[in-house]
């Protein structure tokens, strides 16, 4: 059973252990006598629609204006004054993701923490304590069914302690019963990032703006007596057993849509859900909590046997210590303790199961774990990368329905974009830059061009979402939903590509987010067309003529211009010095090692390198370098998974794996002793990417083939390897056996009967066409065997060269 635990307290954060919903999470501080649950609501959002535009609003005709100033400068070779022109355009910060409460659980007595674990098999936390009159076992839940957090006491002997609620929030209201607490809440109307030093850190009031209210329930049994103290904590006195429930609301209607109701209104709602959920019982709250979990959980599962020169018996040290163990070990983490790689993947999919569900708000940049009024980058929603990891493992890991919350952000997004397109850049359809929250924010943000002037966040988002497509789990409904989207951000494109003449089209302003070149007037950012642009535009393209065919629209309008179109977008270019050029002509980096690997973009996430880029390509990554912010090592791992590089990809890990207080620099990504992924500070989209890139390296499928094993580092091919449940493209599920590297068997099953078919499965040089029936698991084996073997549709087979 996977899990992580550890037997000190956690003392700081980040050596806490999540727990969510989608909707509601969690971070349990367990320590001796003192258990902090700090609790999130994923909807708890300062501001509100109005805050996009509350300084004012840019006019159409400034804007025109100010374009066509830009596009002259950039002409003119003055970028930097192209650059002035554009902050015209640019409307503020988007809005924070903030804490919600906490709830402090202190026990009056001599306890001694024993081991804090959490299950990632069974999401839930338990901690062992030792005290002079026995031992306390305190379990804890968040249940997507019953949509509240559990927690369990229980002691064996009688035991006194106190709950205290409090919150960061303005608490407008306090109710203090003898079975629980009712706490009423008011959000800020503004929270302004960490870079606006300018601005107030908090505005609670703003004219024209009507910021969220809520609401925390606690509702509690117990054996023992009650009191409330001064402080307004509630004292349990003489209790073996106590069981509380928690539940949150806010007057959050939606992504993009104002909020409605009272902090009264929601306090009737979480007080029902509350109270319906501690009459069900511990029994039944855990048992429909398991079951609903396991059923995504359990769809997939990797694991790595250790080989020679492995340490012993890993799963028996605390997590803290095994990760520094391996890392202290002459022969690198990977060959230590290679079952660390399966434990992070399996947390990469644990937390996308506990952040982003149907029916939530998509995951943030911490996912929905914050303790912060002011937290990093506002976490929120930053489109120029980290929103679209977080979802790179949702359909290889068979979890399509993680992927919901990103489809309505991008509704949202395209119903408030269309009025940014049409004023910003006299454009059709629907634009989004490079940041967003939960008001659907689509403006550029006040800052530099470099981040700022970036509108092509919808392509990115419509190109991520069609990985359902692409591995058959999108329903009709989410198809015909896709191709609206993406019909709205085609029509953008073609209004935002410049037709000069020339044998291409052209994007000006164009940046690569979030690099600088350097200019005659010194550090830039906008150019013409860069890489990433023309990459985004061609796979949004191809995606809308995929689309139209698959929702039977193929006469559509925008299909006739969209195909002539894309035959006169440039491919990615290779400059003089044989690297793929970044920007639209040569320029050199302000940052060589910059983090962001945008004109790179065509070979991972998009539809993968051609023969003719690979060696511009490993040119680039090499320029790069190795060492940056976690999620930055996870975007280098999948493009080196993609090159079949796999030398690189362990090296690329083993600065994963390192832990973070080894890391040094403002750009050095590693783990935290929870194994949060640092970027640093720590963010979510580390974990979530890894399991996107540990999936590309045990199976590929992007190019049209089915590819195994194809950049194994060669420590991860020691000892005995399995994989149960991965998912190719089209929809195939994979499961692999190997030994020292050595596939001993591999069964390929359709999850659907579109996606029977023949396949070309390849292992190295070898490779064999198989036909995969629906309903039918084929398994191939002696994946090393010269022989060839005709293939049946079930049964064995060799694959041969």
């Amino acid at each position: 059973m996977a899990s992580l635990f550890y037997t000190s307290p956690a003392t700081t954060w980040l050596e806490g252990l999540p727990l969510g919903n989608g909707r509601l999470g969690a971070m349990v501080l367990a320590g001796d006598s003192t258990t902090r649950l700090q609790i999130n609501d994923s909807t708890a959002w300062s501001g509100s629609t109005a805050s996009e535009h509350r300084h004012g609003r840019t006019s159409a005709e400034s804007a025109v204006t100010a374009l066509a100033d830009a596009r002259s400068a950039i002409v003119d070779g003055r970028p930097v004054d192209a650059e002035r022109n554009l902050e015209q355009l640019q409307s503020g910060y988007s809005q924070s993701y903030l804490p919600f409460a906490d709830i402090i659980l202190q026990l009056n007595d001599d306890v001694r923490l024993q081991e804090r674990r959490l299950s990632l098999s069974d999401a839930t936390h338990r901690t062992l304590a030792d005290r002079p009159g026995g031992s306390v076992t305190q379990d804890t839940f968040i249940s997507a069914v019953d949509g509240v957090l559990v927690h369990r006491l229980r002691s064996g002997s009688p035991v006194d302690l106190t709950v205290a609620v409090s919150t960061l929030l303005k608490e407008t209201g306090r109710t203090k019963r003898s079975d629980g607490v009712v706490l009423e809440l008011k959000l800020p109307a503004d929270a302004a990032p960490g870079h606006e030093p300018d601005e107030p850190a908090l505005q609670w009031e703003i004219d024209g703006v009507v910021p969220l209210e809520g609401t925390l329930c606690l509702a509690a049994r117990h054996d023992g007596s009650v009191t409330h103290n001064d402080d307004g904590a509630t004292v349990f006195t003489g209790v073996t057993e106590l069981l509380f429930v928690v539940a949150t609301e806010t007057t959050f209607t939606g992504i993009g849509r104002e909020p409605e109701g009272s902090a009264a209104t929601c306090a009737e709602a979480a007080h029902r859900r509350a109270y319906t959920a501690i009459e069900k019982g511990w029994d039944a709250l855990l048992a429909d909590h398991i079951r609903a979990h396991r059923e995504l959980f359990d769809r997939v599962s990797v694991t790595f046997t250790p080989g020679p020169g492995a340490l012993p018996d890993r799963e028996h040290v605390p997590t803290d210590m095994r990760l520094e163990q391996a890392n202290a070990h002459p022969a690198g983490v990977l060959t230590a303790d290679p079952q660390l790689v399966a434990l992070l993947f399996d947390y990469g999919r644990y937390l996308l199961i506990a952040s982003s569900r149907p029916g939530t708000l998509p995951a943030t940049l911490q996912g929905i774990w914050n303790e912060d009024l002011r937290p990093p980058w506002s976490s929120n929603y930053t489109l120029n990368i980290n929103a679209q990891m977080n979802y790179w493992g949702a359909e290889v890991a068979g979890l399509s329905e993680c992927h919901q919350p990103l489809l309505d952000l991008a509704e949202a997004l395209a119903e408030r974009g269309r009025n940014t397109a049409a004023t910003l850049y006299d454009a059709r359809g629907w634009v989004a830059h490079h940041n967003s929250d939960a008001w659907a924010f689509s403006s550029p943000t006040a800052g530099h061009a470099s981040w700022s002037q970036w509108p092509l966040a919808g392509a990115w988002l419509i190109r991520q979402l069609d990985e359902m497509c692409r591995f058959g789990s999108a329903t009709p409904e989410q198809l015909e939903r896709l191709w609206n989207l993406a019909v709205g951000a085609a029509a953008f494109a073609c209004d935002w590509l410049i037709d000069d003449g020339g044998a291409h089209l052209e994007t000006c302003p164009s940046t690569s987010p979030e690099n600088c070149y350097l200019s005659a007037q010194g550090r830039a950012a906008v150019a013409t067309s860069s890489a990433m642009d023309r990459t985004l535009i061609t796979e949004l393209f191809e995606t809308v003529l995929a689309l139209a065919d698959a929702v039977g629209h193929p006469h559509h309008p925008i299909v006739a211009e969209v195909q002539a179109a894309l035959p006169r977008i440039a491919p990615p270019a290779v400059g003089g010095d044989g690297r793929i050029l970044e920007w639209g002509t040569p320029e050199v980096e302000a940052d060589p090692t910059h983090r962001h690997l945008s004109h790179l973009f065509f070979a991972y996430p998009g539809s993968g390198p051609t023969p003719e880029l690979t060696d511009a390509l490993t040119l680039s990554l090499d320029r790069r370098g190795d060492d940056s912010t976690g999620w930055s090592l996870i975007w280098k791992a999948c493009l080196r998974a993609r090159l079949k590089q796999s030398g690189k990809v362990g090296a690329l890990l083993r600065l994963m794996f390192r832990t973070a207080a080894e890391a040094n620099g403002p750009h050095a990504g590693g783990l935290y002793a929870n194994l949060f992924a640092a970027h640093p500070p720590f963010q979510l989209d580390g974990n979530l990417g890894f399991v996107g890139a540990l999936a590309e390296v045990l199976v590929q499928s992007h190019a049209g083939i089915i590819e195994l094993l194809p950049a194994l580092p060669a420590e991860l091919r020691t000892g005995t390897g399995s994989v149960r449940g991965l998912i190719a493209r089209p929809g195939i599920a994979v499961d692999l056996h190997w030994e020292n590297g050595v596939i001993r068997e591999a069964a390929l099953a359709p999850r659907r009967a579109e996606a029977a078919g023949e396949y070309l499965v390849q292992l190295g040089d070898r490779s064999e066409s198989v036909t995969l029936a629906f309903g039918r698991r084929t398994v191939l084996t002696d994946l090393d065997s010269h022989n060839t073997t005709s293939i049946p549709t079930k049964g064995k087979a060799s694959l041969t060269p």
